[in-house]
């Protein structure tokens, strides 16, 4: 059963850095994210239960962490989850990927959201990320959110920075033939997002 101490390590910078230089240092993780799209109507090769209420540690940076919490009926794919990459949940068709990203610099809403519209394509030439919408989660924290579409898949990807900048948390939400209300059962989770006071001050 996934607890609290599951958590994500930073992605880190590699390479030149271009116009959208936030995210550059992240596209390995969207490849292994976007690699995974394929099988989201295949039978989980292992998982294991999220307890519903329960809130999963997605990682922390510069005195915030990150945090998220599921209703029932969410699993971890754990054949196709990397702890310290990223993690991948599913309930019915939906698939919900997470991971933490670190910019190399300081880098705000709108600048994450260019990064990951190009390394989602990185994947699929044929992936494109719709313009974005400002969303706040019910913990208060502040980002963008908008459709995604990658061959037969569709869904819904958001980005949340943390309060410092240090860090954000994106989110991928994809199925095939996916119902509105499938979508919004992800979209729950996603708006649960939230980032707290590191009071143990880890990095």
């Amino acid at each position: 059963m996934v607890n609290e101490s599951t958590e994500l390590r930073h992605a880190r910078s590699r390479g030149p850095r271009s116009n959208w230089v936030p995210l550059g240092a992240t596209a390995a993780v969207v490849v292994l994210l976007t690699g995974g799209w394929a099988l989201v109507n295949a039978a989980l090769p292992s998982s294991e239960a999220v307890e519903p209420g329960q809130a999963v540690t997605l990682g922390s940076s510069e005195g915030y962490g990150a945090s998220v919490t599921f209703d029932e009926g969410w699993e971890l794919d754990t054949g196709s989850s990397t702890l310290g990459q990223q993690l991948r949940f599913v309930k019915g068709p939906v698939n919900l990927h997470m991971s933490v990203v670190e910019p190399s610099e300081r880098a705000d809403a709108s600048e994450l959201w260019d990064g990951m519209r190009e390394t989602v394509r990185v994947s699929d030439s044929s992936a494109t990320l719709g313009e974005p919408q400002p969303i706040t989660s019910d913990g208060g924290a502040q980002g963008l959110t908008g459709d995604l579409h990658i061959q037969e898949h569709t869904g819904v990807a958001t980005v949340f920075p943390s309060p410092n900048g240090g860090f954000a948390v994106e989110t991928q939400a994809v199925g095939t033939d996916v119902s509105m209300a499938d979508l919004a059962d992800a979209e729950r989770t996603v708006q649960s997002i939230r980032f707290d006071r590191d009071t143990e001050g880890t990095s």
